[in-house]
């Protein structure tokens, strides 16, 4: 699979828990949080794809959005990075301090709320 550029004004897609949704505006800076052992955190690219199909298969699990320029900004990589079961899959690479993931929380928006 041919990976595809991100601009800086692209949207990213981050699946969330519907235990971090902090009220119908926000979330918990946990969403935000490196895969365990790594410093790569997965976000979807919102151009190939819709908020419902990043919640695909994911019961209880909601959707918010944020800009790659602003990551990028917080000395976090991003580029596109897909995996056999999801084309528009993004990788976002650099340490997720207290201070990042809460920064990287209160720039998102939900786009999608969990459902029960």
């Amino acid at each position: 699979m041919r990976a595809t550029e991100i601009l800086n004004e692209d949207e990213l897609y981050r699946r969330f828990p519907d235990i971090w949704l902090k009220g119908e505006n926000s979330i918990s800076s946990a969403a935000f949080q490196n895969t365990s052992n790594t410093n790569d955190m997965s976000a979807d690219l919102a151009r190939l794809t819709s908020p419902d199909q990043t919640v695909s298969g994911y019961p209880n699990h909601g959707v918010a959005s944020f800009l790659a320029d602003f990551a990028r900004k917080l000395a976090q990589e991003v580029f596109h990075d897909p995996i056999p079961a999801n084309f528009a899959h993004s990788t976002v690479r650099g340490e997720k301090t207290k201070s990042i993931r809460k920064k990287l929380a209160k720039s998102a928006t939900i786009v999608l709320l969990p459902r029960n």
